[in-house]
C-alpha cells in the first residue's frame, strides 16, 4: 500500500479547499481558520464591540460554516463566505441581548 502523496495546501483553490474541509481533512480547516481568523474577529468587534463576544461569534461562525460546507457554491471567495456567516451571527448575538434586555425589563 502506498501513501497517497500531501496536497500543497497553500496553493488550493477555495472548491479544492471546501471538499477537503467537508472530507474532515485538519490541515485544510487549519489553513482557512489561519487566514480567515483576523478578517473575521474584526467584522464580529465592528458589529458587537467586545472581544470576548467577539472571539465567541468567530468560532461559532466557524462551527454552522464547517457544518454547512456542502452548501458552499462558489459564487463568493470562501473568505466572503465565512465573513458573513461571522457576520450574521454577531448580528443574531445582538438581537438575543436585545430580547433579553426587553424581558428584563
Amino acid at each position: 500500500m502506498t501513501a497517497q502523496p500531501r496536497p500543497d495546501y497553500e496553493s488550493l483553490d477555495d472548491a479544492a479547499l471546501t471538499r477537503l474541509i467537508a472530507a474532515r481533512d485538519a490541515e485544510a480547516v487549519r489553513l482557512v481558520t489561519t487566514r480567515n481568523n483576523q478578517r473575521l474577529f474584526r467584522a464580529a468587534w465592528g458589529v458587537l464591540k467586545d472581544r470576548s463576544e467577539a472571539e465567541d461569534a468567530v468560532q461559532s461562525a466557524y462551527l454552522r460554516a464547517f457544518q454547512a460546507i456542502g452548501g458552499f457554491e462558489g459564487r463568493s471567495a470562501l473568505s466572503t463566505w465565512l465573513t458573513r456567516i461571522a457576520i450574521n451571527e454577531a448580528l443574531r448575538r445582538v438581537r438575543a441581548a436585545k430580547r433579553r434586555r426587553a424581558q428584563l425589563d
